[in-house]
């Protein structure tokens, strides 16, 4: 693995997830499947400076098409645009998370109610 995907996958077991798969999609993107008490997890990892309303439809898109109960846009190094905060509210899918950490698996048995940006 690469560094990155290491960084991630630490990251993805820190949280008390269960990591099934990593795939490198691009230089700065990554998709895993983990697994919860609750159920499989898909997570979008980006490592750029700012994170678009693209990347938020592209992680609705592969939530649509997973077995996946929650699907986690994680910015690595960086932030999201006032217009991917704006996709995500209007996409208004509770199962859709922008973070800039993963929410460990404690935290998931309290509902989410707003976009989480850490």
């Amino acid at each position: 693995m690469i560094p990155a995907a290491i960084h991630l996958s630490a990251m993805v077991r820190d949280a008390g997830y269960h990591l099934i798969c990593i795939e490198q999609l691009r230089a700065n993107r990554w998709l895993l499947l983990a697994e919860s008490p609750e159920g499989e997890v898909l997570i979008l990892a980006q490592q750029r400076p700012l994170i678009s309303a693209c990347d938020v439809q592209d992680l609705a898109e592969l939530l649509r098409l997973s077995h996946a109960n929650t699907g986690y846009l994680l910015a690595v190094d960086g932030r999201f645009s006032p217009e991917a905060q704006r996709t995500a509210a209007e996409l208004s899918q509770p199962q859709i998370v922008l973070c800039g950490s993963l929410p460990s698996v404690r935290q998931l048995h309290h509902p989410i109610t707003a976009l989480e940006i850490a």
